[in-house]
């Protein structure tokens, strides 16, 4: 049973059917990062940018930042990008860093971490999480309103709008296949082709992350839980529960080639690392 439990107290719950686990490799220090929301792995450049609200999560005061971090833990830059309010999610398209900005989606040069513009969709509340389709079109959610948005170019228009979503958080495009996890209802939908919702699980409040692995997801629940759905059976697993060290689990990200998955703990204000086995 020893080898159930990790660095810091936190449980790692088996499966009996699909014996997957987790093995903590690094945290790093709280005195680094502040408030941070998401992480996103970049696989074209190996770059990880983390996103911090420095901050109230939904309050203007300029004081956002975007780091990035090496694969090791160590900061490379703590501000690599500033001058944002409560960045959220983020996704790349073109070359361009898109982040969730309150009511704005700010465009961030990838090269030089310069906001070249700022997207601002028409009756946006509380826009929180990124992907980029296929196509390079850019999707954000807004929690406030139960809307996706799409961005094409430098114009943003309403995509999905449904009393369903319950706050709709994290987004994510496998294929041309669209997910979503609610904040508020717990659900975690794929979106139809002509735009209704096909529940896939359900019972997970405060839903923040997807990252898909083949197949299957890894959710993750902002106040400290990531579970790992199963497809073939619609069963999920819970892989991490920080919420006895007090530690969110906000809008992980993955590297798929090193299986390796980021935690940002918000509250906590770490980012930590765990080896999928």
């Amino acid at each position: 049973m020893k080898n159930l439990l990790a660095a810091g107290g936190l449980l790692l719950a088996l499966s009996s059917s699909a014996q997957t686990r987790l093995e903590k490799l690094w945290e790093t220090d709280s005195n680094q990062f502040l408030t941070p929301e998401s992480v996103l792995v970049d696989s074209k450049t190996n770059s990880i940018y983390v996103s911090n609200i420095d901050g109230k999560p939904w309050e203007s005061d300029g004081k956002g930042f975007i780091s990035t971090l090496a694969a090791n833990g160590a900061v490379q830059t703590l501000k690599w990008a500033d001058g944002l309010n409560a960045p959220k999610g983020m996704g790349i398209s073109k070359g361009k860093l898109y982040v969730a900005d309150i009511t704005e989606v700010a465009v961030i040069d990838v090269r030089t971490g310069q906001i070249k513009e700022k997207i601002a969709p028409a009756g946006a509340v509380n826009l929180n999480d990124i992907d980029v389709a296929p196509n390079g079109e850019v999707y954000v959610t807004d929690s406030g309103s139960d809307r996706v948005y799409v961005i094409k170019g430098k114009t943003a228009s309403v995509f999905l709008e449904s009393p369903e979503l319950k706050r709709p958080n994290g987004i994510k495009f496998v294929g041309n296949k669209m997910y979503i996890i609610s904040a508020g209802g717990g659900d975690f939908f794929e979106v139809n082709p002509d735009k209704t919702l096909k529940k896939l699980a359900e019972g997970m409040p405060s839903g923040d992350g997807i990252e898909p692995d083949g197949k299957n997801f890894f959710l993750s629940r902002w106040e400290g839980v990531l579970h790992y759905w199963h497809a073939a059976d619609g069963k999920l697993e819970q892989l991490l529960d920080t919420r006895p060290d007090k530690k969110n689990c906000a809008d992980i990200g993955f590297d798929k080639s090193k299986r390796v998955i980021y935690v940002p703990t918000f509250n906590g204000n770490t980012v930590a690392a765990y080896q999928i086995k």
